[in-house]
């Protein structure tokens, strides 16, 4: 009853009851703390999430229709300018 009533007055990343160093061998339970005390889980998925940082790579492919508009301008994208600028 205690220790129930202490998990609800609490904010941890995880806890024992009646044991002190045993979680951290729980390869099935995530392992860390929160705030200053730790900065994320660091067993299985939740390591590889809490370790891992997203990094979006755009590439452009080869048919970059915005590099009709940049110069140096082709020859028919010259014309095509020039037709524009009639209307």
């Amino acid at each position: 009853a205690r220790a129930d009533w202490a998990l609800k007055q609490t904010h941890v990343g995880g806890a024992c009851i009646n044991e002190t160093l045993v979680h951290v061998a729980q390869e099935e339970l995530p392992f860390g703390g929160v705030g200053q005390s730790g900065m994320g889980h660091y067993h299985g998925k939740w390591g590889f999430d809490t370790m891992s940082k997203l990094t979006p790579v755009f590439r452009q492919s080869r048919l970059n229709g915005l590099g009709l508009f940049m110069p140096p301008y082709r020859p028919i994208v010259r014309r095509l300018l020039g037709l524009m600028k009639r209307f």
